[in-house]
């Protein structure tokens, strides 16, 4: 049975789902997603999982990069959202799926990376998260998280259902390390 907070933290994506794509442009734009593309050396042979997929944003920028896009994401609004976006684009290499970040719905290996934005301070535990997507991917693929940088705004937990204010740069090298992930990097893209 679900605690509280994840109850909660489903319950918030499913009231705001339709406005979401609005509220996440004052945080981050596209170069997330460039970004993403480069440190995995995205091509057309790959197959990647969106974690928190969301809305589809991460989806809809990186599928025309890359042969298959599964997107995870345990609200079915949010869900409804995305099918809606990706319909419109016509992208047709995205599998939209309903599961939990903590306990990924795919076989271990099946990705050759996975990708997770604005996800981590949603989390109830991003240790686990970033084990789960260390374990979905195949030896010597990519995980890559964005926007985790540690951060004052305690309204976050209100208007964007923020279970942490972010993490210092410590915190995350260890949640890494944690999954088994030892050859990894940290920076800014200077968003913020």
């Amino acid at each position: 049975m679900k605690d509280t907070r994840a109850r909660d933290l489903q319950e918030f994506f499913e009231r705001v789902a339709d406005d979401w794509d609005q509220m996440r442009l004052s945080y981050y734009d596209g170069r997330v997603i460039e970004r993403m593309g480069e440190v995995s050396g995205a091509d057309s042979g790959m197959t990647v999982a969106d974690v928190g997929t969301g809305t589809g944003f991460v989806a809809a920028g990186i599928s025309p990069l890359v042969g298959r896009v599964l997107a995870v994401d345990n609200s079915p609004a949010m869900l409804d959202v995305a099918r809606r976006n990706l319909g419109e684009l016509g992208l047709a290499n995205v599998e939209l799926i309903e599961g939990d970040v903590g306990t990924l719905p795919l076989d271990s290996g099946s990705v050759d990376a996975a990708f997770a934005n604005m996800v981590l301070h949603h989390a109830k535990d991003p240790a686990a998260m970033l084990r789960e997507m260390a374990r979905v991917v195949r030896p010597g693929g990519t995980v890559a998280i964005t926007d985790e940088v540690e951060h004052p705004f305690a309204w976050m937990r209100e208007e964007h259902a923020d279970v942490w204010l972010g993490f210092e740069k410590g915190q995350v090298e260890g949640y890494f390390r944690e999954a088994g992930l030892d050859n990894f990097g940290y920076e800014s893209l200077g968003m913020q």
